[in-house]
């Protein structure tokens, strides 16, 4: 849309509302000052995920971010031109030069994730929820929004019904999104979060909806597909999509960081196998995915219920880090973005998902991302956040068994992640002791305790903390594929 007056034009890109769907995409139209002006701040406080992008006669280009931070916008500047894309690979390509920021690649190698406008790499960018870039005379700057405000836990009343509001309130936040459910999967890989978001969605549409997994290996797997298959059917999906967890590991061989091409170092940690997921349900059709992301964070304990892990440089990190890197964890909480609606540690989730799943035509929907959802996790008591309590008693009112609702087994990601330990990842690294590596130039390795770990490896040995070697490799193939 264009001012006639003022020359000034906008556009944004969204996700649509149920009954606005003829507001997708309009003609560039000349208006007068008082309904452009109406346009553009309607587009401003749109109430689901947005871009705004606004164009002035003098050259000024300026950027807002809406809450949702589903597909967070990554910019750039290159030879006096603004680059901005969904995708950071669009943006690293643009990169005059490729250097990492070392405190963004200290706190992606010590596990230690902050949400703010930095990224990996020195001069690129991530447009942070509530966030304003301004591009002008061929510079970047950004404005942060205010602080978000939060609740507090409230005290029920005796009549209460906390399983009928949940249900009604799943209902209404997935009824804000459009999708046709013979296009949509749902993650349900056992975990409570998405298996209360896969059967609430299921349920509402009945036999018309695919759920999907990746599957895990071991004594966890052979429970998650016992528990999966009756998740599956009860809540009436209409078929099952899924991969080997273990077939394509991290790093593996045919996947796409090593063969060459630039992945986001904060992108799926088990990319190669997740690529293999989304693909299967590329050709399955579908064209929307609905998570269970957030989940952990809407019904996280406070600071004051529960301790949590030390910050600072008593944060436990591993021995590999180098000296550089050590001394940047004294300062790692500074210039984060200020409190957000959505927790940063979902945002950041949701950051990593949405790259993949867009560029094979989906779009994501996270129920537990919603700032209703998370207002109503604010407001329970402790009791209904604790170990998961509100989603347990979800699935039990639905009847599903105490098999799906208390799981005996640990199902995670552990024997994948050992086996790529064992199979790919040292190989890698020989070729980083070989070669060398930005990340031992600039001191965030230590070479001698990188190259002793994977020593012990080869040994036999996996400790705790290897998994994180798995980091160190997709950041150095980060920034050698950027320009791919």
């Amino acid at each position: 849309m264009a001012d006639k007056a003022s020359g000034d034009a906008f556009v944004t890109v969204r996700e649509l509302l149920p009954g606005r769907e003829g507001l997708g995409r309009r003609p560039v139209a000349e208006l007068p000052t008082g309904e452009y002006e109406r346009l553009l701040e309607e587009a401003r406080r749109w109430p689901l995920d947005f871009i705004v992008v606004e164009t002035a006669r003098t050259g000024r280009v300026t950027l807002s971010a809406g809450t949702h931070g589903v597909a967070p916008v990554y910019l750039t500047i290159n030879h006096s031109s603004l680059c901005g894309s969904w995708d950071m690979a669009d943006c690293a390509r643009s990169l005059p030069t490729v250097a990492f920021d070392v405190v963004e690649v200290t706190r992606l190698l010590a596990l230690w994730f902050r949400y703010t406008h930095r990224t990996s790499f020195t001069g690129l960018y991530r447009l942070t929820e509530r966030a304003t870039a301004v591009f002008e005379g061929g510079s970047l700057s950004f404005r942060m929004p205010d602080a978000a405000c939060h609740s507090t836990a409230r005290t029920l009343c005796d009549d209460a019904d906390v399983l009928a509001a949940y249900e009604e309130l799943l209902d209404g936040v997935l009824g804000r999104h459009v999708f046709d459910p013979d296009a949509t999967t749902a993650h349900v890989s056992g975990g409570m979060d998405s298996a209360v978001t896969g059967t609430h969605v299921s349920l509402r549409h009945p036999g018309r909806i695919v759920s999907s997994a990746m599957l895990l290996p071991g004594l966890g797997g052979v429970q998650q597909r016992r528990r999966r298959g009756e998740l599956i059917q009860r809540a009436d999906f209409r078929a099952d999509v899924t991969t080997c967890a273990d077939a394509l590991g991290p790093l593996h061989p045919a996947g796409r960081r090593a063969l060459g091409d630039f992945v986001n170092p904060y992108e799926e940690p088990y990319h190669e196998a997740t690529t293999a997921l989304v693909n299967a349900l590329e050709a399955h059709g579908v064209r929307t995915v609905i998570t269970g992301i957030g989940g952990d964070e809407m019904l996280a304990l406070t600071p004051s219920e529960a301790p949590h892990l030390p910050v600072g440089p008593a944060h436990r990190t591993t021995p590999w880090l180098g000296r550089v890197a050590r001394e940047v964890l004294h300062d790692a909480e500074a210039d984060t973005a200020p409190p957000t609606v959505v927790n940063e540690m979902t945002l950041l989730a949701l950051a990593s998902a949405a790259p993949l799943l867009l560029k094979s035509g989906m779009w994501p929907v996270h129920p537990f991302a919603d700032p209703a959802t998370i207002r109503f996790g604010e407001w329970l008591p402790r009791a209904w956040r604790s170990n998961k309590a509100l989603h347990r008693r979800r699935l039990a009112h639905l009847g599903f068994s105490d098999d799906v609702v208390h799981p005996r087994q640990p199902e995670n990601f552990t024997h994948v992640m050992h086996k790529a330990l064992r199979e790919h990842i040292p190989a890698h690294a020989d070729r980083i002791l070989r070669d060398g590596s930005p990340l031992i130039d600039a001191e965030l390795i230590d070479p001698d305790t990188f190259a002793a770990a994977v020593r012990r490896i080869r040994g036999g040995t996996i400790l705790e903390m290897d998994d994180r070697l798995a980091d160190v490799i997709a950041a150095d193939l980060a920034v050698r594929n950027a320009h791919s």
